[in-house]
């Protein structure tokens, strides 16, 4: 579903730290909770972001030593 301009806002005020979903008028509060996270990077209900796609790059370019 494509977000409206109405949560394309809250949703970059809350990136901003300008507002947090508190702030979120109810009506919206899901579809704006729902598009914060995606746009973090959360994939699960969790709320701890998967750094694992970044831990192996890392673990990749540690094998490469500079001579």
């Amino acid at each position: 579903m494509k977000p409206n301009t109405r949560i394309l806002n809250y949703t970059s005020l809350i990136q901003d730290g300008v507002l947090t979903l508190d702030d979120v008028p109810q009506d919206i509060k899901k579809e704006v909770t729902n598009w914060v996270r995606y746009l973090a990077g959360i994939k699960d209900e969790s709320m701890v972001k998967d750094d694992v796609l970044q831990v192996k790059k890392v673990e990749n370019n540690d094998n490469h030593s500079i001579n």
